[in-house]
Parts: C-alpha cells; structure tokens; sequence
C-alpha cells in the first residue's frame, strides 16, 4: 500500500499481542485402502479465542482488541472494479454537463422564452391598435407583425404613421424572422423539421442577443442568413439587422436574460418553474435543491481534488435505485415533485431512465446540430470541451497533459465503449497489468512485449502523445484517485480497515462486496464459519490422501475438496486422467474433487489461469506436496514440509539432542520470504489477476524448529513462527529488500507444541499408545487453512489443536 492511502512503516505501527486461539481439528475418514497404503479423510478447524492462556508469559489479548490493518481486497477491487468504474464515473461526468444544461436554461432559456412570448404578444397588441383605428381584422393580422418590425425600427417617437411607412422594409421577410426561420443544421435530408429559431420561438430572442450586436461584417451576414434577409440590398440588411437584434435583446434583457445564477437571482423561482414545470414556493427548499453543493442540480464538491456533482448524488444515485423516498427527504419536497424534477433533470444527463436524453441547441455557441450529455463526454474526453472550449478537469488533456490529446468523438468512444479493449469493459484490468509490470500479458503463444507509449498507440490507433495521456488517465488519474474516491463516495469501504483481531482472522463482512452484490464474507484464516456471520460456511473442506505404509507411511500424496457446503457445486475438478475440466461444476454431495499432487492454488489450472504468470509472481517453481511429511519424518535425512499451504520448505538436518530424556534430531525448515509472495493464494481470483504486481504485496517467511525421534521417527517436538511482510512501496511494487525499510512485519503467527511430560517419561510406551499409521496423533493436528503452520495428515478425530498467537499492527494514535 502507498504512503497516498494512508499507509507508512515502521514509524506508525506498533506490535500488538499475543492473541491467543485454541484450535479444534476435526477429521473424518473417507476411505482406506490397505491394498494401496493409502488414507483419504476430511478436515476443518473452529478457532476460538483462549481467554486464559498465555504465551512466553503473557496472558491473551481480548479478541474483540481493535487492529487497524491493510484492506487485503483495496487494490484487486480497484483493479477488478475500473470498467464498472469508469462507467459509473461517466454519470458524474454526464452529471457537470447536466448542471451546466440548467444553470444556463435559468440563465438564458426562461428569459428567451418569456421574450419571446412578450414579441408574439405585441404583435397581437399591434393588430389590436390597427382594428381600433378602423382595420378589418384579416388586414390588421397580415400587417401587424411587419407593423410591430417597423415600430421597433422607427423609434420610441414615431407616430402609427411613421410606423405604417416603413412596413415595407420588413413585409417580405417578418414571417421568417417572427414565425419560420430554422436551424438549418437540425433540417433533415429531406428538408423537412429544424428546431424553430425565429423571435417567437423559445431560443430565438437568446440567438440573436448572443450573437452580438450587428458589425455590417460576419455577425450581420450570418444572421441575415439565418433569417431570410440575406438577399435584401446592403442597406436594408442593416436596417433589418439592427432591428431584429434591437427587439430580441431588450426583451431579453428586461426579462433579465444572462443573469448570474445564485440564491439572490430575480425571479429564480419563476425562471426555474419556467423550464422545469416544477413550482417549488418554499425559497430555502428551492436553494438546497439548486446550489446545494452536496446534493444541488447545480452544486459541486470535492473529494480529492475530483469533482462532483451533487445532483448525482442528491437525485440520480436514488433514482437509480428507485429511493424516490431518499429524494423526497433530501429536496424536502413530494412525491409528484421528485418525479417532476427527475424528469426535468435526469434527460439532461442521459440516463434512459425517465425518456430519450435533451438536446441541447448547439447554435447557441455557434455550432451545428444539437448535443445531448453522451456526445459531450465524447467529444471532451479527449480534446476541448465543445461548450466551453477548454479542457475539462477529468479527461485526457487535464493538467499537465493539457494539448497531447485530440480525439474525435468516434475515437474517444471507440478507446471507452469497444466490447474487447474499450475501458468499460473488463480490459483495464489488462491495462493496469501492463502499467504495473511493464509488459503486455501473455499472448496464446505465451509471448510478452514490452507495454509503452507506442504499443498503446497502436493498440487504439492513436498519436503517441494521446497514448501517454491515455496511460496517465488510467494509472494516475483513474486508478490511483478516482477509483479510491468511488469506492469510499459509494460503499464507505477505505484501504485501511478497523476491526477486532477475530474478525480480520476468522471473517468479516466486506463493502464493497457487499453494495455490488457478491458473496461477501472475507477472512484470511479458513476457520470452519465465517466469525460473526451467524453460520456462514467458508467453502468446501480440505480432503487429504497420505500414505500409510512403507517408507513413505504418514506424507501427503495428494489434497482437494469435499462438496460440504451444501451449494451443490464442486468449485472445480479434474477428470480421471488429470485433465481440467472447469469452474464451478454441478456435483453430488460430498462428493471429493479436485484431489491434486499440487498445493492447490499453485496447480496447474491455477497457472494456466493466471496465463503462466503465477510461478514467476510467487518467486518459486515448487508447487508438488506429494512426500510431504506428516507426523512420520527420517531422522536422519531432510525431508519436506507443506508449510501453510502456501509452500513446500525442506529441511536441515541439525545436532542430536536430548529433550524430556529423550534423545531426538533437530530440524530446521526455513521459508524465505523474497520467494513466496503470496498473494496468489490469499486474493484466489483464479484470474491474471493474482499475479498482477502489487495488487496485494504479502510475503512469507517462516522459521520452524523440529526434533525427530530417530527410532519411532517421530516428530516430538515443534516451534513455528510465521512472519507476514507487507511491502509497504505500494501496488506495482516487486522484489523487495527484506533488509531495507521497504517491507514491514504485519503478522506474526506462533505454534509450537511437543510430547507430553507423562508420555516422555516412558517413551516406548508413548510410542506403541500414540503412534498410529500416520504419526503422533498427541502433537496437535494441522491448524490448517489459510494461516496452517503445517498440515500434519493425523488420524485423529476432534484433536485440540496448538494455541494460535497472531501479532496485528495497529497504527499509533497521532
């Protein structure tokens, strides 16, 4: 974990302990085949906190004690999250185009409309004055609407004369410029349709003002052409000009078009009833509901330096979910309101939820055709923003990377949207495999390359530069802070955890699995339940094979499963000639499979699904627990240790001794952890996934003290410490120096335990009373799972276990 989630060294953790378990080991016999020699039987341990016992002295540590540790699933659930990500996070994205969408439909739209409202209501004032003067009615409509032109033409001062005169310059053009004139980019092939732009259509009056004043240059010419005056002589278009924006701007003005948007701007409410529907009279619910900046249509804040829309969150989140209830208490309105301001609101972000997204009419910044949120993002994704004309704050050109990218639409959703490499698809997790290690994955021939600037170029087709945009966004911008963000913004779930030291062991109910629906009970040791979860089975228990003859009498030959569970699922198999044949399969229960010579998440499908990558990750090829010892071991030779489950150590043949009275040959098995990272095992993805670089840095070490009877070749005596290395540089970190400050101990787990002192006082005794076909079944079992310290293959039935002594880290309080 990197010191940015909060996580440091040495200088912050404190070692806590011991914390004391008994364990229970409960084995069952399967099968006993006396032809071969061999015995199959089952297992599972209950771990349960010792409150009187005490370790070297020292009494337990309650196992309620809180630990602050490493959040073991932090980084594979930001990787493993990233396609869901990027999509969730294309909502608040959609989220600032919709606040701007409403900001300026208060700012400009409503004022446009009531303008041009007012400019159609003179023109029925106008023909009203021209009846009263004695008109006939079909003569004064035909002439009103060039009479209101003119009027606005000739002045304040101009008699109905003066007025009628000038008719002429606006009669042939006046239908265009009040009723008809279109949006010719919004015309279809077939010249049919066009979004209205005339003076008494919505966005006619906020057109013209915001083209500017007439310039007799490109402004007057664009809008003659607009209007349909184009063809009149030069001095006619700038008489017509000056008219057509005369009217348009200072109805918009005095209707206050172009206001600053805040909880002090006229008319805030009629301006939102205006373009919503929606009358909310209450002013302090009006202002929560727009500028709040937590859960306003258009507030914002800040989490890390990203922004946020709090229309997201007040509004969308609960509207996805269909908590219209958690709307209603938020904006502190009813029922019908919410519904009336999502369907106001949620078009403008895209969603499909409450109809087809709203378009915005591009003409207003003078472009063509119209945008709804989803061509926005596209478009400023990876070039300017189309509105704006900078760069937003979360696409490929933000910061420092401002200019390196300019991807059209097409592209920009190519690069998000591609089933196979698009970033909402399950790809990014290949992506960041490719950012954290340097090198592509595997190809189907086995084959790296190295993964830079110019294979992410031609992978999307893109400049060299865009690719180095590209790469930042998804490693430093993406991974590295939006995904903490999200995590935390939508299930609360944080890299560092708090819990008590039975919960971090034995079982605890993680977030994020938890919001999103998946199986949520995590643990790192294998007790028989998950603790606090009411019963909840940790899976299907382990099936051992071991010998029970010949030299070879007490070692493991083979491991696998047990459909114990009640799921009906063998999570995996293999068929008779060893061949795999799949995940998750259909099987009968207790039914065995799976059975393996292999440590079971280093055999051969487990490398095969991390595409050949595993046995490289781990830092070591040995992966056969075939003639591991059990409670039977040559004095006098090394032999190996299936340590944890995790590794196969050998040992070192030490001095003879003398213990109890007894004499007996020491062993020493070591583990270095430089050479079982073991994060494969403890995150279980069956995926690349468990030998992505850093995902979770752990590393074993193990130093085990072992006497053997040389006779009986008993194993009487053992002391086991297991150290759990964190390094402590970060995800994409690899090979650490255990003699430098990188790595930093986060457990540590003791076992030990030895003949008993009546049964050493006559050994031989001992021996013939204790001493079955598969060892001495009084040294106290396999502690097995995830935590094991060695898997002893005892046949013995509800054997106490040794006492478990786990070291936490805790951080300091500051």
């Amino acid at each position: 974990a990197a010191a940015s989630d909060d996580i440091c060294g040495a200088a912050c953790h404190e070692k806590m302990g011991p914390f004391i378990y008994e364990v229970t080991t409960t084995r069952e016999i399967l099968d006993f085949d006396y032809d071969a020699g061999t015995m199959t039987y089952s297992e599972y341990d209950v771990f349960e906190w010792c409150e009187d016992c005490t370790h070297e002295g020292m009494p337990s540590m309650s196992g309620d004690t809180d630990i602050t540790q490493v959040n073991i699933l932090w980084n594979t659930q930001r990787i493993g999250g990233m396609g869901s990500g990027i999509e969730y996070g294309e909502i608040f994205a959609k989220g600032m185009f919709a606040a701007q969408m409403i900001e300026f439909d208060i700012s400009n739209r409503a004022p446009s409309i009531w303008a041009s409202e007012d400019i159609d209501g003179m023109v029925d004032v106008f023909s009203g004055s021209l009846q009263a003067m004695g008109m006939d009615a079909v003569n004064a409509s035909i002439l009103a609407p060039s009479g209101v032109l003119s009027g606005v033409y000739s002045g304040a001062d101009a008699t109905v004369s003066d007025i009628l005169n000038n008719t002429d310059i606006f009669f042939d053009y006046t239908d265009g410029i009040l009723y008809d004139a279109v949006d010719p980019s919004t015309v279809d092939e077939n010249g049919n349709g066009g979004i209205c732009i005339a003076l008494t259509c919505d966005i006619g009056p906020v057109l013209v003002t915001g083209m500017g004043a007439p310039d007799g240059g490109q402004v007057t010419a664009t809008r003659a052409a607009l209007y349909g005056y184009a063809g009149a002589d030069e001095a006619t278009v700038a008489a017509i000009d000056a008219t057509v924006f005369g009217l348009a701007a200072s109805k918009f003005v005095e209707h206050g078009g172009g206001a600053e948007v805040n909880n002090e701007t006229p008319q805030l409410r009629e301006r939102f009833q205006e373009v919503s529907g929606v009358n909310i009279i209450n002013p302090d619910t009006l202002n929560t509901l727009l500028f709040d900046p937590n859960v306003g249509l258009m507030g914002s804040f800040e989490i890390s330096g990203i922004p946020l829309p709090g229309m997201v969150v007040g509004l969308l989140l609960p509207l996805q979910s269909g908590s219209y209830f958690e709307a209603m208490e938020t904006y502190n309105v009813g029922l019908l309101t919410v519904v009336a301001i999502a369907e106001y609101a949620e078009p403008w972000v895209g969603l499909g939820l409450l109809g087809e997204p709203t378009e915005f009419e591009l003409i207003l910044t003078g472009g063509q055709g119209t945008m709804v949120a989803n061509d926005w993002w596209l478009a400023s994704f990876g070039d300017y923003d189309p509105l704006g004309g900078t760069y937003i704050e979360i696409g490929l050109n933000r910061g420092d990377f401002g200019g390196m990218s300019a991807l059209s639409a097409e592209k920009a959703d190519f690069i998000l949207n591609d089933p196979v490499i698009g970033l909402k698809s399950s790809f990014p997790a290949a992506f960041m495999y490719g950012e954290l290690s340097g090198m592509t994955l595997p190809d189907e021939n086995g084959e790296q390359v190295v993964w830079d600037d110019a294979y992410v170029a031609n992978l999307y087709g893109i400049s060299e530069d865009a690719a180095q945009a590209l790469r930042d966004w998804v490693g430093n911008f993406y991974f590295d802070t939006v995904m903490p963000v999200l995590l935390n913004f939508v299930t609360g779930n944080e890299p560092v955890v708090t819990m008590p030291i039975s919960n971090w062991l034995y079982g605890w109910n993680d977030a994020v699995n938890t919001y999103f629906g998946f199986f949520p009970w995590v643990s790192l040791e294998t007790n028989d339940t998950y603790y606090g979860s009411g019963g909840v089975s940790t899976g299907d228990r382990s099936v051992y094979v071991v010998s029970t003859s010949g030299d070879s009498v007490g070692q493991q030959l083979m491991q696998g499963y047990i459909n114990s569970d009640g799921d009906g699922m063998c999570d995996y198999d293999y068929d008779s000639d060893g061949a795999f044949l799949g995940y998750d399969l259909e099987c009968s229960e207790n039914q065995t499979y799976g059975m393996t010579e292999h440590l079971p998440w280093r055999a051969p499908h487990r490398e095969d699904s991390a595409l050949g990558l595993l046995s490289d990750h781990v830092g070591n090829p040995v992966t056969s627990l075939s003639g591991t010892v059990g409670g039977i071991a040559d004095a006098d030779e090394s032999f190996d240790v299936n340590l944890i489950g995790y590794t196969i150590a050998n040992s070192e043949v030490g001095d003879t001794v003398t213990h109890k009275g007894i004499e007996m040959v020491e062993h020493r098995v070591t583990a270095d952890p430089a050479s079982n990272q073991i994060q494969g095992k403890l995150i279980g993805s069956a995926t690349f996934v468990d030998a992505m670089p850093g995902a979770l840095p752990v590393y074993l070490g193990a130093d085990i003290d072992m006497k053997v009877e040389p006779l009986s070749n008993a194993l009487m005596y053992g002391d086991v410490e297991v150290t759990f290395y964190l390094d402590l540089r970060g995800v994409g970190s690899m090979n650490p120096d255990f003699d430098s400050t990188d790595v930093h101990p986060v457990f540590v787990i003791n076992t030990f335990s030895e003949i008993e002192d009546d049964q050493a006082s006559d050994f031989r005794a001992a021996v013939s009373d204790n001493l079955g076909p598969t060892g001495w079944t009084n040294f106290g079992g396999s502690v097995g799972g995830t935590l094991a310290i060695i898997a002893y293959a005892q046949l013995a039935f509800y054997v106490m276990g040794i006492g478990l002594i786990g070291y936490g880290m805790s951080k300091k309080d500051e």
